[in-house]
């Protein structure tokens, strides 16, 4: 066990499967206590019961972000169960691949929703709790490459990431006097449900990376780790792009 997040308390989103179990586990192995949440109940009470049995201080609570009511609970119980928050992973998120013309605006709503709104709600809730603590503590976003460039059949999905990003830096410099830091995470290919269900973008996509692969969720749970920690201590407002070089190299 390592000790970059000892005793902090961390609310991770979007945290059964991908990036967000792998920052579950990391979080935990560096000393936070984590309550994550996601949609599936056998796999989060999997997952929580993984960890506690190797002796992490874990808690899962179910919740659908899109829903204000799940928000508020998953603040609620963190509260109850640890009295503050210290680090908020806000990660969950969706992808639907279809053309504009495909699209019919419930799908794009659905992305949208999900993607921003539901990370906009639960930070609005969150945000006086860590002020009225004193600061010293990190929000984490996850956007995406996709926030940074433009994808075919994926519009709805790059706009939500654009506007986390832009919501990311925006809130960085409001909340900065309090000693809030606020920053964003941009994965690119990486080896999720998202995108090994897709397996001709996932063949098409690691084949235009200069690393030629993508990446294992834990590796981008690394970042999400490094900007939670006090190893990143004088960033706010910045944008951590882990994606094998493809934007560099475009």
């Amino acid at each position: 066990m390592g000790d970059r997040l000892q005793n902090k308390v961390a609310i991770i989103t979007g945290a059964t499967s991908g990036i967000g179990k792998a920052a579950v586990e990391l979080f935990a192995e560096e000393g936070a206590k984590v309550v994550f949440a996601g949609r599936r109940a056998a796999s989060g009470e999997a997952v929580e019961a993984e960890l506690r049995g190797k002796g992490y201080d874990v808690a899962f609570v179910q919740t659908d972000v899109s829903v204000s009511v799940d928000l508020k609970n998953l603040t609620d119980k963190t509260l109850s169960a640890y009295g503050r928050i210290d680090v908020l992973f806000n990660n969950a998120g969706i992808s639907i691949y279809k053309t504009l013309e495909e699209l019919d605006m419930e799908t794009a709503d659905l992305i949208m929703n999900t993607n921003y709104r539901a990370m906009f709600e639960l930070t609005k809730i969150v945000v006086p709790v860590m002020i009225a603590q004193g600061g010293g503590t990190s929000i984490v976003n996850t956007s995406s490459i996709g926030g940074l460039t433009g994808s075919a059949t994926l519009i709805p999905y790059c706009a939500s990431k654009g506007a986390v990003r832009q919501f990311t830096k925006a809130l960085a410099a409001e909340v900065a006097k309090h000693n809030i830091r606020v920053n964003s995470l941009h994965p690119g290919l990486t080896l999720t449900e998202m995108t090994l269900g897709n397996p001709e973008f996932l063949a098409s996509a690691s084949a235009g990376l200069p690393l030629s692969r993508g990446a294992e969720p834990r590796e981008i749970a690394y970042g999400a780790l490094f900007l939670a920690s006090y190893e990143s201590g004088f960033m706010t407002g910045a944008e951590l792009v882990m994606d094998g070089g493809f934007t560099n190299c475009r």
